[in-house]
């Protein structure tokens, strides 16, 4: 964290979002290699359904590679965002998995969920880590 402060000077705010992820198995089976995309929005930017809008862009991504053990037992993610903020209690973080492996060549940033996505959102609490639960389908 302190090289990406050190390395952004002048780039503007940087936010940091704890995020504990966790998902209903009865969605995702018991095995298996998944994508973990995580990213915040700004709060208007999300609608009801808990999806971010077709044209919002997120304040925050990333991705990684999960196994389903993982996820069961929680992943823990931070997501650091350069450059825009949101005044505190206006950010929702959005996550979910797809099937296979993170495509690092792949920004995280204009990831959005697929057909096959289980997702979920929540929004941060000042100084505790999010908890996103993933239970919905795209």
């Amino acid at each position: 964290m302190a090289l990406v402060a050190a390395t952004t000077l002048g780039l503007g705010p940087v936010a940091r979002h704890r995020t504990e992820v966790t998902a209903d198995s009865s969605l995702i089976g018991e095995s298996g290699r998944y994508r973990l995309i995580v990213q915040s929005y700004a709060s208007q930017s999300v609608g009801a359904d808990r999806l971010p809008a077709k044209t919002a862009r997120p304040l925050a991504s990333t991705q990684r590679s999960i196994t389903a053990e993982e996820l069961a037992r929680g992943v823990a993610v931070d997501v650091v965002g350069v450059g825009e903020s949101v005044e505190e209690g206006q950010a929702t973080i959005v996550a979910w998995i797809e099937r296979g492996d993170a495509d690092l060549d792949f920004d995280a940033a204009r990831a959005r969920p697929g057909l096959d996505a289980v997702y979920g959102a929540a929004q941060p609490e000042t100084g505790r880590a999010t908890h996103v639960v993933l239970k919905r389908r795209a």
